[in-house]
């Protein structure tokens, strides 16, 4: 059974609302049934920022843990600290759980062809494509960085000696991503897409009864949850 796209969205969105809207305990509990959906669901892109996405969270509960849950004179927990993290931790963690989803669900062109459906503009377009694509880019260009490394000799073995690599290599980095950008950019203009008049697209979006079933019942779910 395929979606479409908007439907994803809605019911990746209202998950994500829920789980921090209702109490900590039970937003916990929604987030985690959405995080494994989110993991357990077969992708259906070529997108791989599942991996860079759990990292970002991990690091972001870690912190969270020793601001709110450790006390450090006298050492100790924080029960109640905790809960406050949590609480924090829910309102980082929903989005890019969502966001997580999505990325393993809907394809580049499907995106495309529902944002001119929705008649979003041009330039806009553009510059959500252009985000999107950062994250992904950012890791191949660092992964090519170590590869180039390695094969001129370079250890690197550790999480360590990778950092030492990669940090005085950024600004080369991000500048010849920058370039890119604009080299894509030029050719899409040179093109005409961003001209003031109606694009169209190649691929159809079918919406269906089981769009609608499911945008129903995941909204009456929020909404009998959250009242």
């Amino acid at each position: 059974m395929s979606l479409h796209p908007l439907t994803h969205i809605i019911v990746a969105g209202e998950i994500a609302l829920l789980s921090v809207v209702i109490p900590v305990d039970e937003g916990a509990v929604v987030f985690s049934f959405g995080l494994f959906a989110a993991l357990v669901i077969p992708s259906r892109t070529e997108v791989r920022i599942t991996g860079t996405l759990l990292r970002v969270l991990a690091i972001a509960g870690m912190f969270l843990f020793l601001i709110h849950g450790v006390r450090w004179n006298p050492p100790g927990i924080l029960f109640e600290g905790l809960r406050t993290g949590l609480a924090s931790f829910l309102h980082i963690a929903a989005p890019i759980t969502a966001v997580m989803y999505l990325s393993r669900r809907i394809r580049a062109e499907e995106l495309f062809a529902l944002l001119l459906d929705i008649r979003i503009s041009a330039a806009a377009i553009l510059i959500l494509f252009r985000t999107i694509w950062l994250v992904p880019r950012l890791t191949e260009r660092m992964d090519e960085v170590i590869t180039a490394m390695q094969l001129r000799g370079i250890r690197i073995e550790t999480p360590v000696q990778r950092i030492k690599v990669l940090v005085p290599a950024l600004g080369a980095i991000f500048a010849s991503m920058i370039r890119e950008i604009s080299e894509n950019s030029l050719t899409l203009a040179s093109r005409g897409f961003l001209r003031h008049s109606r694009k169209t697209h190649l691929l159809a979006l079918s919406y269906g009864r089981y769009d609608t079933a499911l945008i129903i019942i995941s909204t009456l779910i929020m909404a009998v949850s959250w009242f």
